[in-house]
C-alpha cells in the first residue's frame, strides 16, 4: 500500500482520537445512527472507558507513522 495512503488513514485515526479522548459523550452522540447506533450509545455510557479507547488510538496510530517509509512508495520498506 502507498505510504500516502496509509499516512492519510493513520492522519484521520489521530483526528478521531483526539476528538474521543476529549469529548467522549459528544463525539459518540454524534455518530448514534444507523447499524452501530446501540453500540455508540454503549460507549456514550462510558466515558472513561471511550477516552481511553481514544488515547490508545492516537499511540498506535503514531505508532504506525513512525514506522512508515521516509520516501513516496510502498508503506514499509522490506
Amino acid at each position: 500500500m502507498d505510504v500516502r495512503v496509509v499516512e492519510s488513514l493513520v492522519m484521520a485515526e489521530i483526528g478521531d482520537g483526539v476528538l474521543t479522548a476529549l469529548f467522549p459523550v459528544e463525539h459518540c452522540a454524534r455518530w448514534e445512527f444507523g447499524p452501530w447506533a446501540p453500540l455508540m450509545g454503549w460507549f456514550k455510557e462510558r466515558p472513561g472507558l471511550t477516552r481511553l479507547i481514544g488515547v490508545a488510538q492516537v499511540a498506535v496510530a503514531v505508532a504506525v507513522a513512525a514506522g512508515l517509509s521516509k520516501t513516496p512508495g510502498p508503506a514499509w520498506k522490506k
